[in-house]
């Protein structure tokens, strides 16, 4: 009977690390596909004035389950102001299409949905940010594993973005978007690996290549 039980534990032992291992190798394979192409939709249908495809996004964004990217912090001195700018989230969008102009409380608009819903296991983060014409702005967040990084203007923004990732041990790698460099992109899209057993630090500088002030959305996994 000691015999039987100690086989049936070492069998459940075994079972639960590989429940964990397999559980870690889906949390890093999770895609920020799904909402990328939500907020490149959006961008879209906002410079053809297509409302239905507009609505349609959103809703993909909110079934999306996506929550927000509280983690990432801003590195600048003064946080500027998203009033007058786009902000990608449903809240946005459903005051649009019912012919309110959330524009003008973009900034409250965005503070209100940051803490909206709960943070879930694996789900996929965003958070609308804000850059200044010929400006930079510069943001950063802990990662491990597998990073997957999007990045989307509102319509009429072009910038340029620069990714640095370092650790206490000497790690040290850029995964900038060179085709940027020069006149911008209107979106930028990375996927790379970091160390599991370290605390990597993903550093994001975003430079606006336009000359109008625009807001622009960050997606992680």
């Amino acid at each position: 009977m000691k015999r039987l039980f100690f086989f049936l534990l070492s069998v459940l032992s075994v079972s639960s690390i590989y429940a964990q291992v397999v559980n870690s190798e889906v949390s890093d394979s999770m895609s920020i596909d799904a909402v990328f192409d939500a907020c490149v939709s959006m961008q879209e249908s906002l410079e053809t004035n297509d409302t239905t495809a507009l609505v349609a996004a959103a809703k993909v964004l909110k079934d999306s389950q996506s929550t927000s990217f509280s983690s990432l912090r801003c590195k600048d001195d003064t946080i500027q102001s998203l009033n007058g700018h786009f902000v990608f989230n449903d809240v946005f969008v459903a005051s649009l299409v019912a012919g309110g102009n959330p524009y003008e409380n973009a900034d409250s608009i965005n503070r209100s949905t940051t803490h909206r819903g709960q943070t879930t296991d694996g789900s996929i983060l965003t958070k609308t940010c804000f850059v200044k014409a010929g400006k930079s702005t510069k943001h950063s967040f802990v990662s491990r594993g597998v990073q997957e990084l999007g990045i989307i203007t509102e319509p009429g923004g072009r910038v340029y973005v620069k990714v640095h990732v370092t650790n206490k041990s000497g790690l040290d790698e850029w995964h900038n978007d060179n085709k940027g460099a020069k006149e911008g992109v209107r979106r930028y899209k990375n996927r790379f690996t970091l160390p599991k057993e370290k605390s990597n630090t993903v550093e994001i500088v975003v430079i606006n290549k336009g000359d109008k002030d625009t807001s622009f959305v960050v997606i992680s996994n």
